[in-house]
């Protein structure tokens, strides 16, 4: 694999429990891809339980360490991903995201980077309420960055150092976008169709801004408000939002990765993010008898562009659409990682090839540790070496019933 370094926990950074084979950030090239930080000792026990604002310093003092061992700021994060943890309703609810949200402003200037915020079921340890990861640039690619912030933008309640997108070189991030407005009102409040098509709207500004288009789109990622259905159709919400989806995607079929949340302002149905890169040779990715999925058939389940590879949400669907290994996380870990695998054998890569690894996985309240931990001692069978960076995030449901897990990754050659 050309120019990749995988850094390890130092002496005295937080760590899982047990023997870990993830890294906190992984190197290649220009890029940094940063787990998502934890607010653990060195011992894997949880610091400040039930304290949103003493955990949020935490994840950022330990964001600022890892960056910081690779001579860089967090000024050089170019994208961020928030999963926080909150059980209240409405305006309780906007008001934990502001507290923790004024921490963040003690930490990054303005402009930061392009972000995502949603609010998760759970982290892998009781008392967790956050965890943040990151994409970071350095060198040449970091001074050349061009921020996009497409005229009339929606905003957030409160003054947020907010960034709609980030272009650098070929590369192009687009942040979590919802159907608001400029004061953080939502817009379209019980109209899914009409919150979709708001959303990818502001994508389309974003992308035309950065001089690309939705024929660059590479990775779609939908957060979708969790037991939803239409209330006269009964059709869920994540399948209309597909739907939907599918009147946008033009030339190359990105990946797409679903999972169930809560979002921040009552009324919202669901938040996307996205990333496009501008090559004229990516490759879609498509390995025969992978099985099922959930995503619509125009979707890839790998795109291959300017050396990368992202792969899509897999999950442990039959080529029926029905679930396999009903009620077994480990069977459904198993085949989850496999086709992962598959996936990157069509561009001739393996899962050594691995630098980031997301997880999203369902269990009961007495269950979550010991799944987690099943998945990370799976994957550590399956694949030793690689070491990816690593965000695992227990979300309300998948795309279908039944679905225990589901895994996407990068991967560079």
């Amino acid at each position: 694999m050309t120019n990749r370094e995988n850094h390890l926990p130092a002496d005295g950074m937080w760590r899982w429990r047990g023997q870990s084979v993830f890294s906190n950030a992984v190197t290649v090239g220009d890029q940094v891809f940063i787990s998502g930080q934890q607010t653990l000792d060195k011992d894997g026990v949880v610091l400040n339980p039930g304290d949103i604002a003493a955990q949020t310093r935490n994840v950022f003092e330990n964001m600022k360490s890892c960056l910081a061992l690779l001579n860089m700021e967090l000024e050089d994060l170019v994208r961020l991903n928030t999963y926080y943890v909150f059980d209240g309703e409405d305006q309780e609810a906007t008001a934990f995201w502001e507290d923790m949200t004024r921490v963040r402003l003690e930490y990054f200037p303005d402009p930061g980077p392009a972000a995502t915020a949603v609010r998760a079921k759970g982290m892998p340890y009781e008392g967790q309420l956050i965890q943040i990861e990151g994409v970071a640039l350095r060198g040449e690619a970091r001074r050349n960055r061009q921020r996009i912030m497409p005229e009339g933008s929606w905003d957030w309640s409160i003054a947020v150092p907010l960034s709609q997108g980030w272009k650098i070189g070929n590369r192009i991030f687009v942040g979590g976008q919802i159907s608001a407005d400029k004061a953080g009102s939502p817009v379209h409040v019980g109209n899914l169709d009409a919150q979709t098509r708001n959303i990818y709207d502001y994508i389309g500004r974003i992308l035309s801004d950065a001089g690309a288009s939705f024929e660059d789109l590479l990775r779609i990622k939908i957060c979708f408000k969790y037991d939803s259905r239409d209330s006269k159709t009964g059709q869920a919400f994540v399948e209309r939002i597909m739907e939907i989806t599918e009147d946008y995607v033009k030339g190359v079929a990105p990946v797409i990765t679903a999972f169930a949340v809560d979002l921040l302002y009552p009324g919202l149905d669901l938040e996307i993010d996205a990333m496009a890169i501008v090559d004229p040779d990516t490759k879609m990715l498509r390995p025969s008898e992978l099985g099922g999925r959930y995503q619509p058939s125009v979707f890839s389940d790998g795109v291959m562009a300017d050396g990368e590879i992202y792969v899509s949400g897999q999950t442990a669907l039959g080529s029926d659409n029905t679930v396999l290994f009903p009620d077994d996380f480990s069977e459904q870990a198993k085949t989850v990682f496999h086709r992962l695998a598959k996936v990157l054998a069509e561009a001739d890569a393996a899962l050594d090839d691995v630098i980031k690894l997301n997880l999203f996985f369902v269990a009961d309240d007495g269950e979550v540790e010991s799944r987690f931990h099943q998945a990370c001692q799976i994957w550590a069978k399956i694949c030793p070496n690689s070491q990816p960076a690593f965000t695992p995030v227990r979300v309300h449901e998948l795309p279908q019933p039944g679905l225990l897990l589901q895994a996407d990754c990068v991967a560079i050659k």
